[in-house]
């Protein structure tokens, strides 16, 4: 006796077979990318803290015109220097997870303009799917005005000609 298909069986092989030729080997990067859609970062929040910079008053005087100790006094204005304290939220909707992700911060002004960009490895191997991890970073000696803000993302897509700028997409992870 002979097997006898229906067309619905054979839609359905067919449709099988076309699925399975066009899936192909991600590389290493592009599972990596696809990996990394997944991950998204908030800030939480910010604490500009200032300290004062701490001068050597000794070449101060050496360097003031007139010298003596009212030159330094006069030279020595206090010098304030800005730290940012960031509270950062990470967190994916991913099975399979990355060691990490490097999270873009960036500073911008009131009227948004960039004014500044720093990069932040963030090791999430313990991080499991659907929960959030909470750090904080210190951004040291950056020009905070009144109305600045500060903005985090795990940015997707990383073009490829970036990817050596993010750790997790070197070739051991």
């Amino acid at each position: 006796m002979k097997p006898h298909f229906r067309i619905g069986q054979w839609v359905l092989v067919a449709g099988l077979a076309l699925a399975l030729a066009g899936c192909e080997a991600k590389s290493p990067e592009e599972k990596v990318a696809g990996l990394r859609a997944r991950y998204k970062a908030q800030m939480n929040g910010f604490v500009v803290q200032e300290e004062p910079v701490v001068v050597d008053v000794a070449e101060v005087v050496e360097g003031s015109p007139g010298g003596g100790a009212d030159a330094a006094t006069e030279a020595v204005a206090p010098v304030m220097r800005q730290k940012i304290l960031l509270d950062i939220l990470v967190q994916h909707d991913s099975n399979e997870r990355l060691p990490g992700v490097t999270v873009d911060i960036s500073m911008v002004d009131a009227a948004k303009t960039e004014k500044g960009h720093w990069r932040l490895w963030v090791d999430t191997s313990k991080l499991q799917k659907a929960n959030k991890t909470q750090l904080s970073h210190v951004l040291e000696d950056v020009d905070y005005t009144e109305g600045d803000g500060f903005f985090v993302e795990v940015r997707h897509p990383v073009p490829p000609e970036e990817r050596g700028e993010y750790k997790e997409f070197a070739p051991a992870g």
